[in-house]
C-alpha cells in the first residue's frame, strides 16, 4: 500500500516534530491530518531502539529455554497430578 503523501512531506513533518512542534501544529502547517503525523511518529524507530529490542528478545528467549529445562527436570522428579495428555 503506497502513501498518498510524498516522502518529502513526511520528512518535513518529522523534522518539525523533532524541533518541538506539536503534531497538530505540524499537520495544520502542512495540510495533512494530525492522525497521519501521529502514525508517522509511531512508525519511526531508531536503530538503537531496534538494537535494544533485539537484545531484550534474545534475553527473553534464553529465559524461556531455562524455564523449559526447569519444568522438564521437575517433571522427572515429580510428575504432575492427574495428567490427561
Amino acid at each position: 500500500m503506497s502513501s498518498p503523501h510524498p516522502a518529502a512531506l513526511r520528512t518535513r513533518a518529522e523534522q518539525l516534530v523533532s524541533e518541538g512542534h506539536s503534531a497538530k501544529e505540524v499537520a495544520r502547517q502542512l495540510g495533512i491530518s494530525p492522525q497521519t503525523v501521529y502514525r508517522w511518529q509511531r512508525s519511526r524507530v531508531s536503530g538503537s531502539d531496534l538494537a535494544q529490542a533485539r537484545t531484550r528478545i534474545d534475553e527473553l528467549e534464553q529465559e524461556v529455554l531455562l524455564c523449559r529445562e526447569v519444568i522438564a527436570a521437575m517433571r522427572q522428579v515429580m510428575p504432575p497430578k492427574d495428567v490427561t495428555r
